[in-house]
């Protein structure tokens, strides 16, 4: 069986809801097997019944187990009486509960008992045991956790623009940029998760993943970016390595700026970080890739590049007389945003 046929909004799982809503309980084994057949008596065999909640709901009423075909497509038997070994361990209560867990062990198919009372949904496969939480629950904490990646995106986009700003004016320090993949870094792990909770609800999942992805565009560009322009060269000639190595630490070393720092090479923390241009590169539309490196290879430094005249940057290959000119009224047009200007002589 798939595990998808737990999800809210699934033939089985829509049949377990009825049984839970009617109160009635139920015992429900998925497949069939020798095994199966000698641990069960009596019962009501049934020919071409095709699986459906309602059908599962109505065959419920009767004190037995249901058994349906290992892909969920046909019931085989109703009222189904299971006689597993009482020597095998359970720590369940309730005699349904127990007898679907000792099933399970015996057999190796997946049964699933629903309470009568309390309506709990526990989906047993040999030792391992699921509680399936109610839509609403799952809504609920998903909601929750969408409003936390808004936060926390909401800030990430506050410190990239005070980065950008103090990049531009050389005042940005090494903490300054830490910070911002530490809420990069945090806002990737919270979608991650929540894209895992969401996939419990099945059908309405769809809207939560609209909304992660919308939370998540671009920042996974955007802190590329940063860590090119901001990781020590010498130590990073790939960023990957960089990346793999933020992915690896866990909450508390990421929280801890001091010990990031130490992983990036960037200490001590109050120290200038002198950017090399890349993410204000990446912000002019029509410049490509290739030409923010060879720009970025003759100037060195953004400070360099936002002080370069025209004439400097026609110098650089691919550059022409049009895009020079174009790049420079860019750089000016950044350098008047931040109230900022270089004495230089273009």
């Amino acid at each position: 069986m798939a595990e998808n046929q737990l999800i809210p909004g699934q033939p089985l799982r829509n049949g377990m809801d009825l049984v839970a809503d009617k109160k009635t309980g139920a015992l429900i084994v998925i497949g069939t097997s020798s095994k199966l057949e000698r641990i069960s008596s009596g019962g009501i065999s049934l020919t071409n019944c095709s699986y459906t909640p309602e059908m599962l709901s109505e065959l419920a009423k009767m004190d037995g187990a249901i058994v349906v075909d290992s892909e969920v497509n046909n019931i085989l038997k109703a009222n189904v009486h299971l006689n597993p070994s009482d020597n095998i361990a359970t720590s369940q209560t309730g005699t349904r509960h127990r007898t679907a867990e000792r099933v399970s062990v015996e057999t190796g198919l997946r049964v699933v008992a629903v309470s009568e009372e309390s309506s709990i949904i526990k989906v047993y496969k040999g030792n391992d045991v699921n509680e399936l939480e109610e839509s609403s629950i799952i809504f609920g904490r998903v909601n929750e956790s969408l409003q936390s990646i808004d936060r926390t995106r909401r800030r990430f986009d506050d410190a990239v623009l005070e980065l950008g700003e103090l990049e531009i004016e050389n005042t940005l320090t090494k903490q300054q940029v830490l910070e911002v993949v530490q809420r990069g870094e945090l806002l990737g792990r919270l979608s991650k998760q929540v894209r895992k909770e969401a996939v419990g609800l099945g059908e309405d999942a769809g809207l939560v993943m609209i909304q992660i992805d919308s939370f998540e565009s671009g920042v996974k560009r955007t802190l590329d970016l940063v860590l090119r322009d901001h990781l020590p060269t010498k130590r990073f000639r790939n960023i990957n390595k960089a990346v793999e190595a933020i992915s690896n630490l866990t909450y508390e070393e990421l929280n801890d700026v001091e010990y990031l720092g130490s992983v990036l090479f960037m200490e001590p923390l109050d120290e200038i970080s002198v950017s090399k241009g890349y993410r204000v590169l990446g912000r002019l539309p029509g410049l490509p890739d290739n030409l923010h490196d060879l720009l970025i290879h003759k100037f060195k430094t953004l400070p360099n590049l936002l002080n370069a005249s025209t004439d400097k940057l026609f110098e650089v290959d691919g550059i022409g007389r049009n895009r020079a000119q174009q790049l420079r009224e860019y750089l000016d047009t950044l350098l008047k945003n931040v109230g900022f200007s270089y004495i230089n002589g273009h």
